[in-house]
């Protein structure tokens, strides 16, 4: 029986979606398949997963249970909120769990084997949650309402559904990098020695927005060069001017049709030390030759092995860091604390989407210099969406 939303569970709200119809059956298919050839009956996507979610609704906030056997999924929203891939979902205010295990009663789902996404971290997905993204108590109701039927975790089956981008995200990717070009545009414009970092900071996100980003925060790390525990703000620096030599290390992130891209620059406020060359000289030889490795076919393993030894030979030290790119939990997750590892032997695929921005450093890690944005995945190589000069941008 359909669970009839609460009284007062909130007014219509519609939220806006650029993606086809078409392009929600390619990812429902996607997902059906890869939970088919795990052996799940039934995908359970629940709230607090709200990547996964968004990718199968384009909601906000939304759960969904999704069986493997082509039957059209029920989908529990927040608010009433609605769009052309969800018509009409359950409607729910603040009780999530017991639609959720109402849902799977509906499907006939008390014998089932049943997927959880987000149960864990995965392979390209959640990789930054190690334990997963699942509320243990909603969880707990659920298994309660279908007591005969096993739970196990299925990150990875929407995780790489969501890993090979379509024609379709790939345009909204090539415009969310535009974006944040323009935004890092806007931070090199207004940098000089007496400008309050927090208006810096809040210009160029007003920038971002302006252009139509969804919001989401910018990083930035600002010291004198060669400060070895430098101060790095997610939030408007309050109280604080530039002063000369300072570096600005950045992560400008834009976000368009939910596809979340970052591009990265230093910016400082003076020359460039010459002791700092050598070190960005080697990191444009290392982001060049990667660029170069990254087509289909490459593992990860052959990837990050070259570019965790190139700087050996030259007496200094390189670092693999790569991300990938979507809705920003994307793996796999290379960087100089995370190796990824159970992705070591996968290959590199059409449509995948990176952020490429390995780590150069000094001998003794004194000095680091990093630089780069997305790339996109082709038949052949990739394409580079960073479209500015390697190198620190050096304003006197």
């Amino acid at each position: 029986m359909p669970w009839t939303a609460p009284p007062g569970a909130g007014a219509t709200v519609h939220i806006w979606n650029g993606y086809s119809l078409g392009e929600r059956d390619r990812r429902w298919k996607a997902v059906r398949e890869n939970a088919g050839n795990a052996g799940f009956d039934c995908i359970l996507i629940p709230l607090g997963n709200g990547a996964d979610g968004r990718y199968v609704t384009q909601l906000r906030c939304s759960a969904m249970a999704l069986p493997t056997d082509g039957r059209a999924p029920i989908i529990i929203a927040d608010r009433s909120s609605t769009n052309a891939w969800v018509p009409e979902p359950w409607q729910t205010g603040r009780e999530w769990a017991e639609p959720m295990g109402e849902a799977l009663l509906d499907l006939g789902m008390d014998r089932a084997r049943v997927g959880v996404a987000g149960l864990k971290g995965g392979s390209v997905t959640h990789c930054s949650s190690i334990d997963g993204v699942v509320n243990h108590s909603a969880l707990e109701y659920v298994k309660s309402k279908v007591p005969n039927a096993t739970f196990d975790d299925a990150t990875d089956v929407v995780g790489f559904a969501r890993y090979v981008k379509s024609a379709e995200e790939i345009a909204f990717v090539r415009e969310s990098a535009q974006v944040a070009s323009a935004g890092l545009d806007e931070l090199i414009k207004l940098a000089c020695p007496g400008v309050d970092a927090g208006a810096l900071y809040s210009e160029a996100l007003s920038r971002l927005l302006e252009l139509r980003s969804e919001y989401f925060p910018l990083t930035l790390t600002i010291d004198s060069i060669g400060a070895q525990k430098p101060k790095r703000y997610v939030n408007p620096p309050i109280g604080r001017r530039l002063e000369p030599n300072a570096l600005i290390t950045n992560e400008v992130n834009a976000i368009h049709g939910a596809q979340l891209t970052q591009v990265s620059q230093p910016i400082l406020l003076g020359e460039i030390p010459d002791e700092w060359k050598p070190v960005i000289a080697l990191h444009k030889e290392v982001y060049e030759a990667g660029l170069a490795m990254i087509k289909p076919g490459t593992t990860f393993r052959a990837l990050s092995d070259f570019v965790n030894g190139f700087g050996t030979k030259r007496g200094m030290k390189t670092v693999m860091q790569l991300q990938g790119c979507g809705y920003g939990d994307d793996g796999p997750l290379f960087t100089a604390k995370a190796r990824s590892d159970r992705v070591r032997d996968i290959p590199i695929e059409k449509g995948n989407v990176f952020v490429w921005k390995p780590l150069a450093m000094s001998a003794d890690e004194k000095i680091q210099f990093s630089f780069g944005g997305p790339v996109i995945v082709g038949e052949r190589g990739c394409e580079n969406l960073f479209k500015r000069a390697h190198g620190m941008v050096a304003i006197a």
